[in-house]
Protein backbone atom coordinates (compact mmCIF):
# COMPACT_ATOMS: atom_id res chain seq x y z
CA UNK A 1 0.00 0.00 0.00
CA UNK A 2 1.08 3.62 -0.60
CA UNK A 3 0.14 6.45 1.79
CA UNK A 4 -0.97 9.75 0.24
CA UNK A 5 -1.56 13.14 1.93
CA UNK A 6 -4.55 15.01 0.52
CA UNK A 7 -5.88 18.43 1.56
CA UNK A 8 -9.37 18.22 3.18
CA UNK A 9 -11.30 21.44 2.42
CA UNK A 10 -13.84 20.74 5.17
CA UNK A 11 -11.27 20.59 7.97
CA UNK A 12 -8.50 22.60 6.39
CA UNK A 13 -6.13 19.79 7.33
CA UNK A 14 -4.06 17.24 5.46
CA UNK A 15 -5.66 13.82 5.63
CA UNK A 16 -3.80 10.60 5.03
CA UNK A 17 -5.22 7.74 3.03
CA UNK A 18 -3.83 4.61 1.46
CA UNK A 19 -3.94 3.38 -2.12
CA UNK A 20 -2.62 0.18 -3.62
CA UNK A 21 0.80 0.63 -5.16
CA UNK A 22 -0.53 -0.01 -8.66
CA UNK A 23 -3.20 2.67 -8.22
CA UNK A 24 -0.67 5.17 -6.94
CA UNK A 25 1.58 4.43 -9.88
CA UNK A 26 -1.25 4.99 -12.31
CA UNK A 27 -2.15 8.23 -10.60
CA UNK A 28 1.35 9.53 -11.30
CA UNK A 29 2.12 8.15 -14.75
CA UNK A 30 -1.23 8.35 -16.57
CA UNK A 31 -1.29 12.19 -16.64
CA UNK A 32 2.37 12.18 -17.65
CA UNK A 33 1.71 9.72 -20.46
CA UNK A 34 -1.23 11.79 -21.67
CA UNK A 35 0.92 14.91 -21.68
CA UNK A 36 3.67 13.17 -23.66
CA UNK A 37 1.11 11.82 -26.15
CA UNK A 38 -0.33 15.30 -26.61
CA UNK A 39 3.14 16.75 -27.28
CA UNK A 40 3.95 14.01 -29.80
CA UNK A 41 0.62 14.54 -31.58
CA UNK A 42 1.27 18.28 -31.76
CA UNK A 43 4.76 17.73 -33.23
CA UNK A 44 3.38 15.32 -35.84
CA UNK A 45 0.68 17.81 -36.82
CA UNK A 46 3.28 20.55 -37.23
CA UNK A 47 5.51 18.29 -39.32
CA UNK A 48 2.60 17.39 -41.61
CA UNK A 49 1.69 21.06 -41.93
CA UNK A 50 5.27 21.92 -42.92
CA UNK A 51 5.33 19.13 -45.49
CA UNK A 52 2.04 20.29 -46.99
CA UNK A 53 3.34 23.86 -47.15
CA UNK A 54 6.59 22.71 -48.77
CA UNK A 55 4.69 20.59 -51.27
CA UNK A 56 2.53 23.58 -52.20
CA UNK A 57 5.68 25.60 -52.90
CA UNK A 58 7.38 22.93 -55.01
CA UNK A 59 7.25 23.67 -58.74
CA UNK A 60 5.12 21.46 -60.90
CA UNK A 61 6.30 19.68 -64.01
CA UNK A 62 7.92 21.46 -66.93
CA UNK A 63 5.21 22.23 -69.50
CA UNK A 64 7.10 24.28 -72.08
CA UNK A 65 10.20 26.25 -72.93
CA UNK A 66 11.11 29.81 -73.76
CA UNK A 67 14.20 30.52 -75.89
CA UNK A 68 16.63 33.42 -75.79
CA UNK A 69 19.44 33.80 -78.35
CA UNK A 70 22.67 35.78 -78.50
CA UNK A 71 24.93 35.71 -81.57
CA UNK A 72 27.50 38.44 -82.19
CA UNK A 73 30.74 38.72 -84.15
CA UNK A 74 32.68 40.69 -81.57
CA UNK A 75 35.94 42.20 -82.82
CA UNK A 76 36.78 39.33 -85.18
CA UNK A 77 36.88 39.66 -88.96
CA UNK A 78 34.23 36.98 -89.47
CA UNK A 79 31.62 35.04 -87.51
CA UNK A 80 32.76 31.46 -86.90
CA UNK A 81 30.17 30.60 -84.27
CA UNK A 82 26.99 28.85 -85.39
CA UNK A 83 23.85 27.78 -83.54
CA UNK A 84 20.37 26.39 -84.11
CA UNK A 85 17.22 25.36 -82.23
CA UNK A 86 14.97 22.60 -83.52
CA UNK A 87 11.55 23.22 -85.04
CA UNK A 88 8.75 23.65 -82.50
CA UNK A 89 6.69 21.10 -84.44
CA UNK A 90 9.09 18.38 -83.25
CA UNK A 91 8.59 19.19 -79.56
CA UNK A 92 5.71 16.76 -78.83
CA UNK A 93 7.47 13.78 -80.40
CA UNK A 94 11.20 14.53 -80.16
CA UNK A 95 11.70 17.24 -77.57
CA UNK A 96 13.69 20.45 -78.01
CA UNK A 97 17.25 20.38 -79.38
CA UNK A 98 19.71 23.28 -79.16
CA UNK A 99 23.11 23.22 -80.87
CA UNK A 100 26.09 25.55 -80.56
CA UNK A 101 29.36 25.18 -82.49
CA UNK A 102 32.39 27.45 -82.25
CA UNK A 103 34.69 27.34 -85.28
CA UNK A 104 38.33 27.40 -84.23
CA UNK A 105 39.76 30.83 -84.94
CA UNK A 106 43.32 29.59 -85.18
CA UNK A 107 42.46 27.32 -88.09
CA UNK A 108 41.02 27.98 -91.55
CA UNK A 109 37.36 27.76 -92.56
CA UNK A 110 36.06 27.57 -89.00
CA UNK A 111 32.81 29.15 -90.13
CA UNK A 112 32.17 26.43 -92.72
CA UNK A 113 32.99 23.66 -90.28
CA UNK A 114 30.77 24.97 -87.48
CA UNK A 115 27.88 25.52 -89.91
CA UNK A 116 28.26 22.01 -91.33
CA UNK A 117 28.28 20.44 -87.86
CA UNK A 118 25.17 22.33 -86.72
CA UNK A 119 23.20 21.64 -89.89
CA UNK A 120 24.08 17.94 -89.87
CA UNK A 121 22.97 17.55 -86.25
CA UNK A 122 19.75 19.49 -86.85
CA UNK A 123 18.85 17.47 -89.96
CA UNK A 124 19.61 14.16 -88.26
CA UNK A 125 17.46 15.10 -85.25
CA UNK A 126 14.32 15.31 -87.35
CA UNK A 127 15.05 11.88 -88.81
CA UNK A 128 15.59 10.08 -85.50
CA UNK A 129 12.75 8.14 -83.85
CA UNK A 130 11.25 10.24 -81.09
CA UNK A 131 10.92 7.36 -78.66
CA UNK A 132 14.59 6.38 -78.45
CA UNK A 133 16.77 7.25 -75.46
CA UNK A 134 18.17 10.74 -75.28
CA UNK A 135 21.75 9.52 -74.99
CA UNK A 136 21.32 7.38 -78.10
CA UNK A 137 19.91 10.36 -79.99
CA UNK A 138 22.78 12.67 -79.07
CA UNK A 139 25.46 10.12 -79.88
CA UNK A 140 23.85 9.60 -83.28
CA UNK A 141 23.70 13.36 -83.90
CA UNK A 142 27.34 13.81 -82.88
CA UNK A 143 28.32 11.00 -85.20
CA UNK A 144 26.47 12.61 -88.07
CA UNK A 145 28.13 15.99 -87.36
CA UNK A 146 31.58 14.40 -87.33
CA UNK A 147 30.86 12.55 -90.56
CA UNK A 148 29.63 15.71 -92.29
CA UNK A 149 32.68 17.72 -91.27
CA UNK A 150 35.13 14.95 -92.20
CA UNK A 151 33.51 14.74 -95.63
CA UNK A 152 33.69 18.51 -95.99
CA UNK A 153 37.38 18.68 -95.13
CA UNK A 154 38.53 15.49 -96.83
CA UNK A 155 41.53 13.46 -95.66
CA UNK A 156 43.97 16.26 -96.42
CA UNK A 157 41.96 18.88 -94.54
CA UNK A 158 41.61 17.12 -91.19
CA UNK A 159 43.09 19.09 -88.27
CA UNK A 160 43.50 22.10 -90.54
CA UNK A 161 40.08 23.31 -89.43
CA UNK A 162 37.74 22.43 -86.62
CA UNK A 163 34.88 23.34 -84.32
CA UNK A 164 33.51 22.68 -80.87
CA UNK A 165 30.05 21.16 -80.52
CA UNK A 166 27.37 21.37 -77.84
CA UNK A 167 24.13 19.39 -78.12
CA UNK A 168 21.40 19.89 -75.52
CA UNK A 169 18.18 17.91 -75.69
CA UNK A 170 15.24 18.81 -73.46
CA UNK A 171 12.74 15.99 -73.39
CA UNK A 172 10.01 15.12 -70.88
CA UNK A 173 11.34 17.58 -68.33
CA UNK A 174 14.91 16.28 -68.43
CA UNK A 175 18.18 17.53 -69.91
CA UNK A 176 20.43 15.32 -72.01
CA UNK A 177 23.65 16.82 -73.34
CA UNK A 178 26.83 15.99 -75.25
CA UNK A 179 29.83 18.25 -75.78
CA UNK A 180 33.08 18.24 -77.72
CA UNK A 181 35.74 20.90 -77.13
CA UNK A 182 35.50 23.84 -74.75
CA UNK A 183 32.05 25.30 -75.39
CA UNK A 184 29.88 24.96 -72.31
CA UNK A 185 26.48 23.76 -71.24
CA UNK A 186 25.35 25.18 -67.90
CA UNK A 187 22.34 25.09 -65.62
CA UNK A 188 21.11 28.31 -64.02
CA UNK A 189 18.94 27.46 -61.04
CA UNK A 190 17.69 29.84 -58.36
CA UNK A 191 20.33 32.45 -58.99
CA UNK A 192 23.34 30.15 -59.33
CA UNK A 193 25.06 29.02 -62.52
CA UNK A 194 26.49 25.49 -62.65
CA UNK A 195 28.76 24.26 -65.43
CA UNK A 196 27.69 20.74 -66.37
CA UNK A 197 30.29 19.57 -68.88
CA UNK A 198 34.02 18.94 -68.70
CA UNK A 199 36.03 20.77 -71.35
CA UNK A 200 38.44 18.95 -73.65
CA UNK A 201 41.50 21.14 -73.13
CA UNK A 202 45.19 20.44 -72.71
CA UNK A 203 45.19 21.84 -69.16
CA UNK A 204 43.22 18.81 -67.96
CA UNK A 205 45.87 16.46 -69.36
CA UNK A 206 48.62 18.53 -67.75
CA UNK A 207 46.79 18.40 -64.43
CA UNK A 208 46.69 14.60 -64.64
CA UNK A 209 50.42 14.52 -65.33
CA UNK A 210 50.96 16.69 -62.25
CA UNK A 211 48.90 14.30 -60.13
CA UNK A 212 51.06 11.44 -61.41
CA UNK A 213 54.20 13.34 -60.44
CA UNK A 214 55.41 13.92 -64.00
CA UNK A 215 55.53 17.73 -63.63
CA UNK A 216 54.79 20.35 -61.03
CA UNK A 217 51.30 21.62 -60.36
CA UNK A 218 52.46 25.18 -61.08
CA UNK A 219 53.76 24.10 -64.48
CA UNK A 220 50.52 22.27 -65.26
CA UNK A 221 48.24 25.17 -64.38
CA UNK A 222 50.49 27.88 -65.82
CA UNK A 223 51.15 26.40 -69.24
CA UNK A 224 50.30 28.94 -71.95
CA UNK A 225 48.96 26.17 -74.18
CA UNK A 226 46.61 24.88 -71.47
CA UNK A 227 43.53 26.10 -73.31
CA UNK A 228 44.30 24.20 -76.52
CA UNK A 229 41.57 21.77 -77.54
CA UNK A 230 42.31 18.08 -77.27
CA UNK A 231 39.09 16.93 -78.92
CA UNK A 232 37.19 18.79 -81.62
CA UNK A 233 35.06 18.18 -84.67
CA UNK A 234 37.38 18.26 -87.68
CA UNK A 235 40.25 16.25 -86.21
CA UNK A 236 38.99 13.03 -87.78
CA UNK A 237 38.26 10.48 -85.07
CA UNK A 238 37.31 12.32 -81.88
CA UNK A 239 39.52 11.87 -78.86
CA UNK A 240 36.63 12.30 -76.47
CA UNK A 241 33.04 13.40 -75.90
CA UNK A 242 31.47 14.49 -72.64
CA UNK A 243 28.00 13.36 -71.64
CA UNK A 244 26.36 12.67 -68.27
CA UNK A 245 25.71 9.24 -66.79
CA UNK A 246 22.00 10.11 -66.56
CA UNK A 247 19.75 12.95 -67.72
CA UNK A 248 19.27 15.88 -65.36
CA UNK A 249 15.70 16.48 -64.09
CA UNK A 250 14.56 20.04 -64.71
CA UNK A 251 12.06 22.24 -62.90
CA UNK A 252 10.12 25.36 -63.88
CA UNK A 253 12.39 28.37 -63.54
CA UNK A 254 15.53 26.49 -64.58
CA UNK A 255 17.58 27.82 -67.47
CA UNK A 256 19.80 25.65 -69.64
CA UNK A 257 22.54 27.79 -71.17
CA UNK A 258 24.77 26.83 -74.10
CA UNK A 259 27.65 29.24 -74.70
CA UNK A 260 30.83 29.63 -76.68
CA UNK A 261 34.04 30.72 -74.97
CA UNK A 262 33.51 34.26 -76.22
CA UNK A 263 30.80 34.58 -73.56
CA UNK A 264 32.36 32.96 -70.51
CA UNK A 265 35.85 34.36 -71.15
CA UNK A 266 34.46 37.89 -71.29
CA UNK A 267 32.27 37.76 -68.17
CA UNK A 268 32.82 36.62 -64.61
CA UNK A 269 30.56 34.03 -63.00
CA UNK A 270 28.91 36.81 -60.99
CA UNK A 271 28.21 38.82 -64.15
CA UNK A 272 26.77 35.75 -65.86
CA UNK A 273 24.53 35.05 -62.88
CA UNK A 274 23.24 38.60 -62.81
CA UNK A 275 22.49 38.70 -66.54
CA UNK A 276 20.71 35.34 -66.52
CA UNK A 277 18.33 36.39 -63.74
CA UNK A 278 15.73 37.51 -66.28
CA UNK A 279 13.44 36.04 -68.96
CA UNK A 280 15.51 34.47 -71.77
CA UNK A 281 15.38 37.26 -74.35
CA UNK A 282 16.09 39.90 -71.71
CA UNK A 283 18.89 37.73 -70.37
CA UNK A 284 20.38 37.47 -73.87
CA UNK A 285 20.28 41.26 -74.23
CA UNK A 286 21.82 41.64 -70.77
CA UNK A 287 24.68 39.33 -71.75
CA UNK A 288 25.24 41.28 -74.96
CA UNK A 289 25.25 44.59 -73.09
CA UNK A 290 27.66 43.28 -70.46
CA UNK A 291 30.10 41.94 -73.06
CA UNK A 292 29.92 45.05 -75.21
CA UNK A 293 30.49 47.14 -72.10
CA UNK A 294 33.87 45.49 -71.57
CA UNK A 295 35.17 47.09 -74.76
CA UNK A 296 37.69 44.32 -75.43
CA UNK A 297 39.67 45.06 -78.59
CA UNK A 298 40.15 41.34 -79.22
CA UNK A 299 36.62 40.21 -78.30
CA UNK A 300 35.94 36.76 -79.73
CA UNK A 301 32.73 35.76 -81.48
CA UNK A 302 30.14 35.14 -78.77
CA UNK A 303 27.03 32.98 -78.87
CA UNK A 304 24.58 31.80 -76.23
CA UNK A 305 21.30 29.92 -76.35
CA UNK A 306 19.14 30.20 -73.23
CA UNK A 307 16.38 27.64 -72.72
CA UNK A 308 14.04 28.57 -69.86
CA UNK A 309 11.75 25.91 -68.42
CA UNK A 310 8.15 26.92 -67.88
CA UNK A 311 5.51 25.32 -65.69
CA UNK A 312 1.99 25.83 -64.41
CA UNK A 313 -1.47 25.07 -65.65
CA UNK A 314 -1.92 28.56 -67.05
CA UNK A 315 0.89 28.14 -69.53
CA UNK A 316 0.39 26.37 -72.82
CA UNK A 317 2.80 23.69 -73.84
CA UNK A 318 5.35 24.65 -76.47
CA UNK A 319 8.25 26.91 -77.22
CA UNK A 320 8.16 30.68 -77.36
Amino acid sequence: MAEWLVFDPDTGLLAAFCLPVWAATLAVFVPLALAVAAIVALLLMRRRARRRAAASREPGPVTGYEVGKLHQQGARECQQDCFAVSDQALLPTHGLLAVVADGMGGLSDGDRVSAAAVQAALDAFAQRPGDEGGEVTLLALAGRAVQAVNELLGPEGLRKSGSTLVLALLREGKLHFLTVGDSRVCLWRRGTLYQLNREHIYRNELALRAVNGELSLAAALGDEKGGALTSFVGMGALKGVDLPAAPLPLAPGDRVVLMSDGVYNALSREELNEALNAPPEKAARALESAIAGKGFSDQDNYTAVILACRGGQAEADGVS
